[in-house]
């Protein structure tokens, strides 16, 4: 694979693992929300964890939006 092909797929890996992120932390909100009528410490555990998603998607996304600069520039 050369370097063209790589970073297109990696922009292509880093669209999905945003989404796919997304997607996780809609569960775990779903779920927290539940836990919150039986365990509190568990809802709380569990926001966090969206939280760190949420942290983790921004990285991913500030890293999509660099590589598309820099293909823009290739342009």
């Amino acid at each position: 694979m050369n370097e063209g092909e790589e970073e297109k797929k990696l922009s292509l890996l880093l669209a999905h693992w945003i989404e796919h992120n997304k997607e996780h932390a809609q569960d775990f909100k779903r779920w927290a929300d539940k836990a919150k009528t039986f365990d509190g410490l568990v809802y709380e555990e569990l926001i966090d964890a969206v939280k760190h998603v949420e942290e983790v998607n921004e990285s991913l996304s500030n890293a999509l939006k660099r590589m598309n600069i820099k293909y823009e520039g290739k342009r």
